[in-house]
C-alpha cells in the first residue's frame, strides 16, 4: 500500500477505537457509579447528594458571575460583534440591547441588596439572552 493509505487506515482504526470506548463510557455516565451510595461527586459528600451539590455549585457560579458586573458587558460585546457581521438586524439588536440594559439595572440593584436568589434568576436570564443572540445570528446566517 501507499504511505498515505497506510496513514489514513491507521487513523481511521484509531478513531474508531476511541469512538467505541467513548460511547461505552458515556453510556455508563448517569451520575451513579458501580453500586448504591456512590456518586460522581464523591469528594463533595458523595452518596445521592452529589447531584444536589452540583446544582448548588452551579447556582453559586451563576450568582458569582452575575454579581461580577461582567455578564452584561460580555453580552453587549457579543451582540455588537454579531451586528457588525450583519447577522443580526438593527431592530432585533435594539430589542436585545434593551433587555440587556434592564438586566444590568436589576443586577446592580439585587446584588447591592444581597438578594442572591434574584441574582441567580438574573444570571439565568443572561444565559437566555445569550441564546437569543446566537439563535438570531444563526437564523440570519442561513439566509445569506
Amino acid at each position: 500500500m501507499k504511505t498515505m493509505t497506510k496513514i489514513l487506515t491507521g487513523a481511521l482504526a484509531l478513531g474508531g477505537a476511541i469512538t467505541i470506548s467513548g460511547c461505552a463510557n458515556a453510556h455508563d455516565w448517569n451520575g451513579r457509579g458501580p453500586g448504591p451510595g456512590y456518586a460522581y461527586a464523591q469528594p463533595h459528600g458523595g452518596g445521592w447528594n452529589g447531584a444536589a451539590h452540583n446544582r448548588a455549585a452551579f447556582n453559586d457560579y451563576v450568582v458569582d458571575t452575575t454579581c461580577s458586573g461582567q455578564r452584561g458587558f460580555t453580552l453587549e460585546h457579543h451582540l455588537r460583534f454579531q451586528l457588525n457581521r450583519g447577522l443580526i438586524d438593527g431592530w432585533t439588536g435594539q430589542r436585545i440591547q434593551n433587555a440587556i440594559n434592564r438586566l444590568q439595572w436589576r443586577e446592580r440593584h439585587e446584588c447591592r441588596e444581597g438578594d442572591y436568589r434574584a441574582a441567580g434568576r438574573i444570571g439565568r436570564e443572561y444565559m437566555r439572552i445569550g441564546q437569543w443572540i446566537d439563535k438570531s445570528a444563526a437564523l440570519n446566517a442561513w439566509r445569506r
